[in-house]
């Protein structure tokens, strides 16, 4: 949903009616319009989601819980809610994505409220009270501009919860939106709760745009293995493609030691991110070479290779280049902030040198990264969780990434487990230095 809405207010469906999500209550002025609870469910997780698209698999999950219902029983009820929601053309409020799943076109609802009046002694007449209306247009203004400022939050407000299970699986969730995270909660029970996982780590975040997890191997010190961290990102359409790939077969895809006998180079750190795009893994591995500035800040250059499916190895396809600082940051449950400035990126090859050697181009996440780099646009990454050697980023816009230290240059590193060295939200693993 746009930062500007709050699933607990009202939205305007149509011309004439409302929706409060916290009731899920549809109603015109008049009186309430009647749902059954699929029909509920359904219109609720499109609301909250708008004007993102929710795919049919989310909206059978939202409208029958714990129930396996055919794909017509979600036609049907949406059919029902274009009669109840009075479209005057299909489309005109629920919107088909073929073959994809489903949005809603929402608006903020403001109850109107008449105008001040007031009676011309002189003339015995009512008359509208000019400096009431001055006035009382003002207090909307200024009352609608706060609360425009309240709710589009930049990055002041993350919500978090962690949930440990009898597999001893930590899976840690993660949002701007509150009412996220019992949507994270609930697919967490879904598919990891009933699948044969045990001891790991789960980080699961939910954006505007994006799905993100990380994951690793518990040690026996429950810490994250590094040979085993991973992390994938992918639009929400393909939130549904994504647990059937999280099986033992596709989990070894991500290994790090991947770095270890794929690239000779030697490098400060690496990372590997997989890419589900259109129901398919993109594994995009790189490493970065970083040289010290000042105190807590570097300069980088990082090289990103994909996998060559036809010679089942990694060709280096884009470098790009920057500088990053280590700062303070009072964002729950971050332990700090990381500015990038970019600098440079560039292309390898072409892309049609690229589709010659067999390389899959980066998808829409990807591409909007590297779109940061060939516009120097700055950004902030948050640290999340942190221990000797492996760290785990967040933002918004690009989900999660681990950083992994690599080579001898421990001074480049050091710093990154000092700053703020008892600073720890999540309590996954507590440093012993810290009481």
């Amino acid at each position: 949903m746009p930062d500007s809405y709050i699933p607990t207010h009202t939205v305007q469906l149509g011309k004439v009616l409302q929706f409060d999500c916290s009731s899920k209550q549809l109603f015109n002025n008049q009186q309430t319009i009647e749902l059954n609870r699929s029909e509920r469910e359904v219109l609720y997780s499109l609301v909250i989601n708008s004007p993102r698209m929710v795919s049919k698999a989310e909206l059978l999950k939202a409208g029958w819980a714990r129930k396996e219902v055919a794909p017509t029983s979600l036609f049907q009820t949406i059919r029902n809610l274009r009669i109840k929601l009075k479209e005057e053309e299909k489309g005109q409020i629920i919107e088909l994505v073929p073959k994809l799943g489903y949005k809603i076109i929402v608006t903020p609802y403001v109850e109107s409220v008449p105008p001040q009046k007031s009676v011309d002694k002189k003339e015995g007449k009512p008359q509208r009270s000019t400096k009431c209306s001055i006035f009382f247009t003002l207090t909307v203004f200024v009352v609608l501009a706060l609360f425009s400022l309240y709710n589009h939050y930049p990055a002041e407000q993350f919500y978090h919860q962690i949930i440990t299970d009898d597999d001893n699986n930590t899976v840690v969730l993660l949002s701007r939106n509150e009412d996220n995270l019992a949507y994270l909660r609930d697919y967490s029970n879904q598919y990891i709760t009933p699948k044969d996982i045990r001891n790991k780590i789960f980080f699961m975040a939910k954006s505007d745009e994006n799905y993100s997890i990380a994951f690793c191997n518990k040690t026996k010190e429950n810490f994250c293995d590094p040979e085993s961290a991973r992390a994938v990102t992918f639009k929400h359409f393909d939130l549904s493609a994504f647990w059937p790939l999280l099986t033992e077969e596709s989990m070894a895809i991500g290994a790090m030691s991947v770095y270890e006998s794929d690239t000779k180079i030697k490098a400060s750190a690496k990372s590997y991110n997989l890419y589900l795009e259109n129901g398919n893994i993109s594994p995009n591995l790189s490493q970065y070479f970083i040289q010290k500035k000042e105190q807590n800040t570097w300069k980088f250059t990082g090289i990103s290779y994909r996998m060559n499916k036809d010679k089942a190895e990694f060709v280096a396809i884009s470098f790009k280049g920057g500088q990053f600082t280590l700062i303070d940051t009072s964002l729950e449950p971050f332990i700090a902030t990381s500015k990038i400035t970019p600098e440079y990126f560039y292309w390898i090859n072409s892309k049609e040198e690229l589709s010659k050697m067999g390389i899959k181009l980066p998808g829409e996440v990807k591409n909007y990264e590297n779109s940061l780099y060939t516009k120097a646009v700055g950004y902030d990454n948050y640290m999340l969780y942190r221990q000797r050697g492996l760290f785990l980023w967040y933002s918004s816009e690009v989900g999660f990434y681990w950083f992994s230290k690599q080579g001898d240059e421990d001074s480049n590193f050091n710093e990154f487990f000092q700053f703020a060295k008892c600073k720890d939200y999540l309590q996954l693993n507590r440093d012993p230095e810290c009481n």
